[in-house]
């Protein structure tokens, strides 16, 4: 068996029946009977002896809905950023599939009894694993120094960075695109290096936020966020200002396992509602935006610019 949310990252999902698309099975070769039977996101799928004594399985989820979860993004327009080895921005989009026309991904949120809730999805392929190849070059000893270099300047001097270590994902999908750092003068620092790789993610991920809000119909009203980049407060002030909105830190490093240990409770019956099962969301920290909207247009608009000279080059 599988839950509805895993099996919606398969490609093999018809989103508007919740079940195995005959359709997309049959363009890659599966036949439906052969896949998993798909649960929902809550209740009780089978038991376990590992702790001795039978023990009820509840909670399936995959690892960015889980956290999603977690982080209390309900209601649609309610969004959060996950900066792990990549960044993964998931927006709630609610009761209904919606299918992107901005370049991001349709799923499954998850799946609690017969109501199903949705999603739209953005992926930065390097975030974390661009700051460890920052390390790996000496410009940082590790990511614990990514603020006191980065932090060093006001700012990257001009220079910009895509991080497109990896290829580019969402909304460009060119698989194919490198990394590049454009804007370069004799000037230029180490400082301003790690400031603009810094910088290069928060502009990536601010463009699937607006991906998302365009999709949605509304701009987002925060951005919630988790995940080991979370500890660079330079990283995430220029979050907030590049997205010209809150963005709250969440209060544990364990999104994903917290967001199933609350699906378990809801399934197990420990809660009545999605809220309860979840418990407190109060944020462990808040940065607000600290530039003018229009600077953010200015700088968003120089890395997008960027992004699309990497991506034409490489197309």
């Amino acid at each position: 068996m599988t839950d509805a949310a895993t099996a919606s990252r398969t490609m093999l999902l018809d989103l508007d029946r919740t079940a195995w698309s005959e359709t997309a099975c049959g363009a890659f070769g599966f036949l439906t009977e052969t896949l998993p039977v798909i649960k929902p996101c809550a209740g009780i799928v089978g038991e376990t002896r590992i702790f001795g004594k039978p023990a009820p399985l509840a909670g399936l989820a995959v690892d960015q809905q889980a956290a999603l979860f977690a982080e209390s993004c309900l209601l649609p327009g309610d969004a959060k950023c996950t900066y792990g080895t990549g960044a993964f921005l998931l927006a709630t989009a609610g009761r209904s599939p919606r299918r992107s026309d901005a370049g991001l991904a349709a799923s499954v949120a998850w799946l609690l009894a017969d109501e199903t809730t949705y999603c739209l999805d953005g992926q930065v392929y390097t975030a974390g694993a661009a700051i460890s190849w920052l390390a790996d070059l000496g410009l940082i000893r590790d990511a614990t120094s990514l603020d006191r270099v980065g932090g060093a300047v006001p700012s990257s001097g001009g220079v910009t960075f895509v991080p497109g270590l990896a290829g580019i994902a969402a909304p460009f999908w060119k698989p194919s695109a490198r990394g590049s750092f454009t804007g370069l003068t004799l000037a230029t620092t180490r400082a301003h290096l790690v400031r603009a790789v810094i910088e290069g993610i928060a502009a990536e991920v601010t463009w699937l936020a607006r991906a998302a809000a365009e999709d949605l119909g509304q701009p987002l009203r925060q951005l919630r966020v988790d995940g080991g980049l979370t500890r660079s407060r330079v990283l995430l002030q220029i979050q907030a200002d590049l997205l010209q909105a809150p963005v709250e830190v969440y209060h544990s490093r364990n999104a994903t396992a917290l967001g199933v240990a609350a699906l378990a409770r809801l399934g197990m019956g420990a809660a009545a509602t999605p809220a309860a099962a979840i418990g407190s969301r109060a944020p462990a920290a808040t940065f607000e935006p600290s530039i003018s909207a229009d600077e953010a247009e200015e700088r968003l608009h120089r890395w997008r610019k960027a992004a699309e000279a990497t991506v034409e080059l490489h197309d």
